[in-house]
Formats: structure tokens, sequence, C-alpha cells
């Protein structure tokens, strides 16, 4: 699969699609699953990521309360979807809503899925978190 990378600014366009470019297309031309991500945006994953989180989400005990919580969250809020001829990527009224997404929107490609933000929202998220990483003290979670 091709490396989802950057960020890209569009405008939905009033049947709820956003036109993705080249690169993004090609890793999403087998099928795209939408669900609410965190931090205020979506998480849009090809097939084949869509499967493997999938499982990662489905082998978390069933007896964990944390893990029927995000499994709950995880698939109630996933919705099926395939890009049309032009290669546009519609985007569920109900999942717009739910992060408030508006007419401005950015799509950030991290690695092997995009997220799909209200610009104003990921102006506050890159603001707050941009500083962090420059001076080295923002780091992955590891485990």
């Amino acid at each position: 699969m091709a490396e989802l990378l950057g960020q890209h600014r569009y405008q939905l366009d009033p049947k709820g699609r956003i036109a993705l470019p080249a690169k993004f297309r090609e890793a999403m031309a087998e099928g795209v699953h939408l669900t609410l991500g965190q931090d205020g945006c979506l998480w849009a994953f090809p097939d084949e990521e869509w499967r493997r989180r999938s499982e990662q989400v489905r082998s978390a005990p069933l007896t964990g309360k944390r893990s029927r919580a995000y499994s709950r969250m995880f698939f109630g809020n996933a919705e099926a979807a395939d890009l049309d001829r032009q290669g546009r990527l519609v985007i569920p009224q109900r999942l717009r809503t739910a992060i408030g997404l508006g007419r401005e929107v950015v799509v950030i490609g991290v690695y092997d899925w995009l997220e799909i933000w209200p610009t104003q929202a990921w102006d506050r998220y890159d603001g707050a978190h941009s500083g962090s990483y420059v001076e080295g003290t923002l780091e992955p979670d590891r485990g």
C-alpha cells in the first residue's frame, strides 16, 4: 500500500463529497471505511488497513469494560464507502454532524490511514501540538 502522507485542504461539495488526491485515491481503490476518530476527527481506512485494525479491536477481551466501549464506538460509528468515478469520497451526514464538519475540511495522511478534520479544529490542534513536536517533547506512546 502507498504511504498516505501530507495535509490537504478541501471544500465539501453540497453532497458531502471531497475529491481526494491521486495517491490517496489509489490507496482507497478497493474501498474505504470511515469511523469516528479521536481528538475530533474522522478516520478513513483503506480496506486492507481496516481489516487489520478491526482484528486488533476484535481481539480485545469481551469481558473488558473498556474493550466493549471502544468496540462500540469504533464499529458502531463505522460506515463502508467507495470512491465515485471522479475519486470523490462521500462523508455520511451522521459522521459530519458528529465532528461538526462544515464546508472547510483538512485531510491528513497518517501513513496508513487518513484523518478528516474540520479546518478550524485541525488548526487549533496543530497549533497546540506543533511546538511540542518541534521541541522534541511530544513523543509517540509506546505500547
